[in-house]
């Protein structure tokens, strides 16, 4: 059985340490294979050893004329090529030279699944930034393959789909320009054309991530995320469900409240401000709690980067939703699985639960503190 596979690869840097080990991957026997080199950077210049690889017949480059965002970049790059499948890689990974036999052999063993998720490993956290990553759990779609069969969708790290099963599904371009939500959106409307089939996992087709600047802090990601995520539950509602807020919308609604108070009573002013305080300290305790049951590496460091990456990214969502005057979208989340749950409040964790048990204590504590 031939196999066809073509490799898409967007990038903004085109670093010759990352891509010319993918592009000289070896080629299975029998089996056709592309790469699509597609840069969205058009100041950047090719290395010699990358433009010597380019022949226009095994591998292909193309630069934009400007910065389309990954979404776009992707879907030009999938339309430069015909294969029946199409391999998702990102620009800096490292692979094992047997990448593509194994995917290949998948095909030839599973020919009739959608697509097939990769393995992403990344190295052992080093840094206080790193270690909140990880317990957040904002990257165990890195290692899906590893914990379950098949899933719903994966990160486009490492990621192979059926053409066939795609067909005329696209990566939306509303998503941020760098990135969030639209490998969610993207593989779940394949799965949703094919009979909400989900993906079968591969776990020996792994490559490994670094961590992104020297595992440097950035909180630009986690609020970009935030934003692109916002756009799921309003793109495919029948995933949506809503929950009660979270601690970025709670302030919100007790600050409306306190406008609303500042006019008609403002004695209730100081309750309010004793409040927002309980919920800032309420989050602190909570979080701390589930960092624990994760267990996060027990720093002080480590537990204040964990707050910050939530809070951080329920910023983002909740200005994804505001910014497009989408108030139903304040206590609106989305089932990542694939499921299609409805029951509101149903779902309950440690760090949930914690929450909910000190938050009627703290009202408790404000009304008798404030009628003494």
């Amino acid at each position: 059985m031939s196999v066809q596979i073509d490799v898409v690869i967007p990038s903004f840097r085109l670093e010759e340490h990352y891509l010319l080990p993918i592009l000289s991957l070896k080629r299975p026997a029998d089996t056709e294979i592309r790469f699509f080199l597609v840069a969205d950077n058009p100041a950047v210049v090719p290395s010699p050893a990358i433009q010597q690889l380019v022949d226009n017949q095994r591998v292909f480059l193309s630069i934009n004329p400007e910065n389309l965002g990954a979404a776009r970049t992707r879907n030009k790059a999938m339309e430069m090529g015909n294969a029946e499948w199409i391999l998702f890689l990102d620009d800096d990974i490292t692979v094992p030279a047997n990448l593509l036999e194994i995917y290949a052999e998948a095909i030839r063993r599973f020919p009739k699944e959608i697509g097939f998720i990769g393995l992403v490993n990344m190295p052992p956290p080093h840094k206080a930034f790193s270690h909140a990553i990880v317990a957040s759990g904002s990257m165990d779609i890195f290692k899906i393959a590893k914990d379950r069969k098949s899933f719903a969708w994966g990160a486009t790290a490492n990621m192979m789909i059926s053409r066939v099963a795609m067909g005329d599904v696209r990566f939306s371009e509303i998503f941020p320009k760098a990135g969030g939500g639209e490998d969610v959106d993207f593989f779940m409307n394949i799965r949703e054309r094919n009979n909400f089939t989900d993906f079968k996992s591969l776990p020996e087709a792994a490559v490994e991530h670094p961590w992104w600047n020297n595992e440097a802090s950035n909180f630009k990601r986690p609020f970009r995320y935030g934003m692109g995520n916002s756009w799921l539950p309003q793109l495919n509602p029948k995933y949506a469900y809503h929950d009660f807020p979270n601690t970025i919308e709670t302030v919100f609604l007790a600050l409306i409240t306190g406008i609303a108070a500042a006019f008609l009573k403002p004695s209730l002013l100081p309750a309010i401000g004793l409040f927002i305080g309980g919920v800032v300290l309420i989050e602190i305790v909570a979080g701390a709690v589930q960092s624990a049951k994760r267990r996060a590496k027990p720093s002080i460091e480590v537990y204040f980067y964990l707050l910050l990456l939530r809070l951080i990214q329920e910023a983002g969502m909740f200005w994804g939703n505001i910014s497009r005057g989408r108030l139903v979208g304040i206590t609106e989340r989305f089932n990542y699985n694939g499921s299609f749950r409805k029951t509101h409040f149903y779902r309950t964790n440690t760090y949930k639960l914690v929450k909910w048990v000190l938050y009627p204590l703290l009202v408790i504590w404000i009304w008798r503190y404030t009628s003494a």
